[in-house]
């Protein structure tokens, strides 16, 4: 066991965010197996990273004033010797500046460069290295290390239970691939009837169930829900670590540039993203080893950073035009290529 003081990583929000930057305490675990490690989070984000293997404690971020304070004192009286801040906005330097006899570590944001993907392609920039890489870097370990499926390893037993009870009995005998449909911007949502395409052509033509998952309250679960009343069918509406036990089971994931994407690398399944207004080249995709980016060529791709409310030239064509054959060529590769137990692979490490 390691006597050095407990490392920290400092990752607020959101959703997605949260999801890759956990992977950062597998990458300490294997520089250092027996150091403990905290974790630095909004609280609404806290259950996500119960069970982590790798992480000693959660220190939670409420809601409301006085909130700041209180967390301040209490990651002080964890006296970290070191700490990462991978989200680096005021918040998280009021904490660092909580421990001051702490190493800071601090996640380069590659703010100008995704900026100039934005604002100055003609200039190519270079593209933002995958998330998990520089993560890697920060820990200090191999840039080859292999991902370490922290997620799936986090689930209870009941929880695997309840989600393949969760299952149709056709998904569980054929296998399936679960269909992230939502996002929280307009610009980074493929159109329900093209999933609902491929998800045909997937049945048809692999012999591979689809379960098409909205988040509880997106506008196009509506949408989703009449495609699929036709064929006797409902979307996943659930909880989000109740998705990701579903998602645990699943021969690939393909998603939209959203949370449900990066769930692929923390459950040790292959994903595929689906990319509108946003690029692979921002740094936000192909985190795993089988992972896969799919868009099409467009001068006024990408639109922004993190999405938009509409297009801003009003066709969405980086969406609509990017066909169901397109994704469902990405998708077949990735099946071809995956093995046949899901994170037992060796890219992946328990």
């Amino acid at each position: 066991m390691s006597s050095r003081r407990a490392a920290a990583v400092v990752r607020l929000s959101s959703l997605g965010d949260v999801l890759l930057a956990a992977h950062l305490p597998s990458f300490l675990h294997e520089r250092e197996p027996g150091r403990p490690v905290l974790f630095v989070t909004k609280e609404r984000y806290a259950g996500l990273l119960e069970g982590h293997p790798h992480v000693a404690r959660v220190h939670a971020l409420r809601d409301g004033e006085g909130s700041l304070p209180a967390l301040t004192a209490a990651l002080r009286a964890s006296n970290p010797g070191e700490i990462f801040d991978l989200h680096r906005n005021w918040r998280s330097s009021r904490l660092l500046a909580a421990v001051p006899g702490a190493t800071r570590r601090l996640a380069p944001k590659h703010a100008l460069r995704r900026r100039l993907w934005v604002h100055a392609r003609w200039l190519r920039p270079a593209p933002v290295p995958p998330l998990l890489r520089t993560y890697r870097a920060l820990a200090g370990v191999d840039p080859g290390t292999p991902l370490t499926p922290w997620l799936r390893l986090a689930m209870s037993d009941a929880e695997r239970t309840r989600a393949r009870d969760l299952l149709p009995g056709a998904a569980r005998a054929q296998g399936f691939v679960l269909l992230g449909v939502g996002a929280r911007w307009a610009t980074k949502r493929w159109p329900a009837a093209h999933f609902v395409r491929l998800a045909e052509r997937l049945e048809r033509e692999r012999g591979v169930r689809s379960l098409l998952a909205v988040e509880p309250g997106d506008e196009v679960a509506p949408e989703i829900a009449s495609f699929l009343g036709a064929r006797g069918e409902t979307p996943l509406t659930l909880p989000f670590r109740e998705l990701a036990a579903v998602g645990a089971q699943a021969l690939a994931i393909v998603s939209n540039d959203s949370a449900v994407l990066h769930l692929g690398p923390a459950l040790g399944v292959p994903a595929v993203g689906v990319f509108g207004g946003t690029v692979p080249e921002l740094g936000f995709a192909r985190q795993g080893p089988r992972d896969e980016a799919v868009g099409i060529p467009l001068g006024c791709r990408p639109c922004s950073v993190h999405g938009r409310e509409r297009c801003p030239l009003g066709h969405h064509a980086c969406m609509r035009d990017l066909t169901p054959e397109l994704v469902l060529a990405a998708v077949a590769r990735v099946l071809e290529s995956a093995p046949a137990a899901i994170g037992a692979a060796s890219d992946f490490v328990a």
